[in-house]
């Protein structure tokens, strides 16, 4: 059932400035994409999972070694504040 499933692989990524980025790659398409936002990531999630014909839908996240303790935290912080406005606004 593995092959029913779309997976976009995730990396945070140093941007030059002291922030990160998100370098995602959609596995079916082959598709690169880089994301400057959480809110421009989540509009790709969705991009992505519209375009399919699979089933399900799962993003796995690579290790990250170019990226700091801190800007761990940072995304992982936006991705809970992002989850819980949208879980807010039902």
């Amino acid at each position: 059932m593995e092959q029913d499933i779309l997976i976009v692989e995730t990396e945070i990524i140093p941007n030059g400035m002291g922030g990160w980025l998100l370098r995602c790659v959609n596995k079916e398409s082959g598709e690169e994409r880089i994301c400057q936002s959480i809110e421009e990531y989540n509009a790709y999630l969705n991009e992505c999972a519209f375009n399919t014909a699979k089933s399900d839908f799962k993003v796995e996240w690579l290790e990250s070694p170019k990226a700091t303790p801190a800007m761990i935290a940072d995304v992982r912080k936006q991705l809970m504040d992002h989850y819980k406005k949208l879980e807010e606004m039902g």
